[in-house]
């Protein structure tokens, strides 16, 4: 089942813009520490798991070919190409980029957003999705070509580790401000048609690259952990807003 990795300790979340975009990189360290409560609470030693976020960049007028490039060269000088599951914003123009990675030699894994309320895996034959000659062995072989997830999910991904404090930043991040502005401006407003809630940047003068590429990393961190139970008791709060006032 190739893209899916979850025992790898990095998540690198791209999300591919045009031209005149940004196209952002932000590196996750998928982090385990032990929580010690005092003696009197009674309560025993915990091992919580943290995404901390180690390292950022913004590439602008940059060829999608080029882009492909440095994302290989950045993992590869870090010494964590094989080391990290790569995850790649595969909505509109993401899926050209996609194509040249994998000729690349990277294995990104899109995540298509959608408007569902499902999680869809799409798996196709490895030659049709790397390449090659279907005369080879594994050419036929089914592998996961990309995922499509509700934005509610990835929003509520999100919450879940904005409210439960699992979210960390290394020092002298090269984009910290604008990572903190971005977060703060994402809102959810109701659709009073729906009943549903769509969350967006307050302000177009704010974009959300930097939005995009956090909940695509902590949505991969709750779904590739499925079975454990705080992730899903969080998720079940349909009702949950979201707040980083702690986290800012």
């Amino acid at each position: 089942m190739t893209g899916i990795a979850p025992g790898k300790e990095y998540i690198c979340a791209v999300d591919i813009a045009k031209k005149r975009d940004y196209t952002t990189i932000q590196i996750y360290r998928d982090a385990k520490s032990a929580i010690h409560h005092p003696e009197e609470s009674g309560r025993p030693d915990q091992i919580v798991s943290f995404l901390d976020l180690v390292y950022q960049a913004k590439l602008q007028a940059i060829r999608y070919t080029e882009q492909a490039r440095i994302v290989y060269d950045l993992l590869n000088r870090i010494k964590m190409l094989h080391n990290t599951q790569l995850l790649v914003d595969g909505t509109g123009v993401g899926e050209a980029v996609v194509d040249i990675m994998r000729e690349t030699g990277l294995n990104p894994l899109p995540i298509v957003f959608t408007g569902g309320t499902s999680v869809r895996p799409v798996y196709e034959e490895f030659g049709k999705v790397f390449g090659g000659s279907s005369s080879q062995a594994f050419a036929r072989a089914q592998v996961l070509k990309e995922i499509h997830v509700p934005k509610e999910d990835l929003v509520h991904a999100g919450m879940l580790m904005i409210q439960q404090k699992r979210i960390r930043l290394a020092q002298q991040l090269n984009h910290e401000d604008d990572f903190k502005r971005q977060m703060e401006s994402f809102k959810g407003k109701v659709n009073e048609a729906t009943g549903r809630r769509k969350f967006e940047n307050e302000s177009d003068d704010i974009h959300d690259d930097f939005v995009v590429t956090f909940l695509m990393a902590a949505w991969w961190r709750t779904y590739s952990r499925a079975s454990q139970t705080t992730d899903r008791e969080v998720r079940e709060e349909s009702n949950a807003s979201w707040d980083v006032m702690d986290f800012i």
